[in-house]
């Protein structure tokens, strides 16, 4: 049997089917699960660590995508699909600490080995059934991006940071801006004179830019921006053309995609960090892999949270443009 790896937009609609040479070993089937839409950029460095694992391990793959970002209820629907289909192990994200308790419980008791990655159920293995957790310590994240970004800032001049909640309500957004606040709230204790104000964002590059910038019009006194992820990037072409100079208001996030490089390089980004979505794709399979074949445990994996600023930019990109940074 020919190793197949897929890209798939749901579990009854299939896309961007891509196939290797290399025969499969065991005729095992892995099946890696995301609640957002095949556009999402960060997703791809996943998918790319994904099907190198599956080549080197010769195993069939595939991903399944939502139509689009954050429909929950087709993320639901295409695990359970997943599990139904008997495949040999699964790897998905959990943005909802109930919504996936039932499933993933029952794909554990019919012998089919669940890990999670790049978003955990908030209580870990005390809230779900799932074997481990590979990917970032959200609100560590958070709280890394909050300190790494008032470093840059003087302590002793007025500072107000907007947080933008990308997605309200779904865990891997309130962590990291949950992180992000907490330090703030230390920063002020410590004596900061600083304030700060969370809004919904939005998870969309244009959407997310107009609402950061009509933000800092109306709150001219903004001196910081937080994002939940890569999307506040895209507020700084509305940023340019509202006359706002490079390196005045600092702005931090997630992620390594090529928007954010750029807006570094500009002088709109000043912070973000690395998870290592490769690592993300790629040690699920592997796992998956092992425990099949013998029978090995999942194991927890902190993929990072490595704080990257423009002068690190250089030795990136050319990693980004492989798909794998």
């Amino acid at each position: 049997m020919n190793m197949k790896i897929k890209t798939l937009l749901s579990a009854s609609l299939l896309s961007l089917a891509v196939t290797t040479g290399a025969a499969a070993q065991d005729d095992l089937q892995f099946t890696v699960l995301t609640q957002t839409g095949i556009d999402n950029t960060f997703w791809q460095a996943i998918k790319r660590g994904m099907d190198d694992a599956c080549e080197d391990y010769r195993v069939d793959c595939q991903l399944l995508f939502t139509q689009e970002n954050g429909n929950l209820q087709m993320h639901l629907q295409n695990l359970e699909t997943t599990i139904a289909q008997g495949v040999d192990g699964i790897a998905t994200v959990i943005v909802d600490d109930n919504l996936y308790d039932d499933a993933i419980e029952r794909a554990v008791d019919a012998d089919i080995p669940v890990v999670t990655i790049n978003v955990d159920d908030t209580e870990g293995p005390d809230g779900n059934a799932r074997l481990a957790f590979i990917g970032q310590d959200l609100f560590q994240a958070g709280y890394e991006v909050a300190k790494g970004l008032l470093a840059g800032m003087d302590k002793g001049a007025p500072q107000h940071v907007l947080l933008g909640l990308a997605r309200p309500g779904e865990s891997w957004a309130e962590d990291r801006i949950g992180g992000a606040r907490k330090y703030l709230d230390e920063a002020i204790a410590d004596g900061w004179n600083l304030t700060h104000e969370t809004i919904d964002s939005a998870n969309d590059l244009s959407v997310t830019g107009q609402r950061i910038c009509q933000y800092v019009q109306g709150n001219n006194a903004t001196t910081a921006v937080i994002g939940a992820g890569f999307w506040f990037s895209g507020a700084g072409e509305c940023l340019r053309d509202l006359g706002i100079a490079p390196n005045t208001i600092q702005m931090g996030g997630f992620d390594l995609v090529p928007i954010l490089l750029d807006e570094m390089n500009k002088g709109y980004v000043h912070l973000t960090v690395d998870q290592q979505p490769y690592l993300q794709g790629y040690l699920p399979i592997q796992q998956l892999y092992f425990i099949n074949k013998f029978g090995l445990s999942a194991y927890d994996v902190n993929t990072g949270k490595a704080l990257i600023r423009p002068a690190d930019v250089a030795a990136v990109e050319k990693f980004s443009a492989m798909g794998v940074r």
